[in-house]
């Protein structure tokens, strides 16, 4: 080993005899920690700064088939829940024949149902109680929220189940947009990927497979990842919503979970839609800068959303990456 690398492994890594009982290791402001079940002698490390880990992608069979090349099964498929705190499920009225399901046995039920057709993906969207929610958002990352909950109820039911999170504050806003407003209207960028890093954390602790932010704001895939990184969940993947359009498919949606900006206030203007930060339908190209840095700062899977109007986005992205590329489709009713 070259002197070099020497130094660089010395600032990583110190030697524990018996990880169980060695404190954390901080180097950085990141902290390491011992792991459970690794053999007596297993040094204790940071995280590398490796913002892509091609092992995310082969991490369980269920991700293996999910994201598979060359070949179309129910395992390609993500189902999305919509989750309320409600005893029974509730009909969702521009959603025919989809439910918000009730918390508990109904949402386990409906699962297995799904998992028995070969679908072994959810991605979670909880229905947050208008009461929890305020304008920062902060029920975002509640360790006991609805998303958290589900999360860990699915996984102790499933344990092989492959669980998506949405990552993003307009379920949790009473502003009902994706990002923390300003009085003068302004979403606040930077502030927004704060909470998202917050919010990714508290889901990767509950057990979620992979995160998905689709809040599109800036350079929130590089921070979501530190952040992961830096807590230990190097084993979270990041699948990015990429190229989403700002798009009148996300009606019926955005009232399944409640989360259409609302109107603004004599003292605050709240802008009427979500196009200061979602893409332009008319333009193409920007969705290859959008990806470019996605997966610079360590997205696993890019997301184009809408997806059938879009194809010829679909197909430029998957000319110009490597990564697994997926598509949330919208069905107008």
């Amino acid at each position: 080993m070259v002197p070099s690398a020497q130094a660089a492994c010395s600032r990583r890594a110190v030697i524990s005899r018996a990880a169980v009982t060695e404190k954390p290791v901080t180097t950085n402001g990141t902290t390491a920690r011992a792991k459970p079940g690794v053999p007596e002698g297993t040094p204790i490390v940071t995280p590398q700064n490796l913002p892509s880990r091609p092992r995310r992608n082969r991490r369980s069979e269920t991700f293996r088939s999910g994201i598979r090349e060359n070949w179309l099964s129910p395992a390609h498929f993500i189902l999305p829940i919509f989750v309320h705190e409600g005893s029974s499920n509730e009909p969702i009225a521009s959603m025919p024949g989809i439910n918000r399901l009730a918390y508990g046995k109904n949402v386990v039920d409906h699962v297995a149902e799904a998992r028995s057709l070969g679908v072994n993906q959810v991605v979670i969207f909880p229905k947050t109680p208008d009461h929890l929610k305020t304008p920062s958002a902060q029920e975002a990352f509640n360790p006991n929220g609805l998303s958290q909950r589900t999360i860990r109820l699915l996984k102790d039911a499933f344990p092989d189940v492959e669980i998506y999170t949405d990552v993003a504050l307009d379920p949790y806003n009473s502003d009902g947009h994706d990002g923390i407003v300003r009085d003068d209207g302004v979403i606040l960028n930077d502030e927004t990927v704060e909470y998202l890093c917050r919010q990714a954390v508290s889901q990767a602790e509950a057990g979620a497979d992979c995160v998905s932010p689709s809040d599109m704001m800036d350079g929130r895939v590089g921070a979501i990842r530190r952040a992961l990184d830096r807590e230990g969940h190097t084993h979270v993947s990041i699948m990015s919503y990429t190229a989403k359009y700002a798009s009148a498919f996300y009606g019926p949606f955005r009232d399944a979970l409640a989360s259409a900006p609302k109107a603004g206030q004599a003292h605050r203007r709240i802008p009427p839609n979500k196009k200061e930060y979602q893409m332009d339908p008319a333009n193409y190209r920007e969705a290859l800068r959008e990806a470019a840095a996605d997966e610079a700062e360590g997205a696993d899977i890019m997301m184009v959303k809408p997806g059938m109007p879009y194809l010829d986005v679909v197909r430029s992205l998957r000319d110009n990456t490597s990564l697994p590329i997926s598509v949330y489709h919208m069905n107008p009713t």
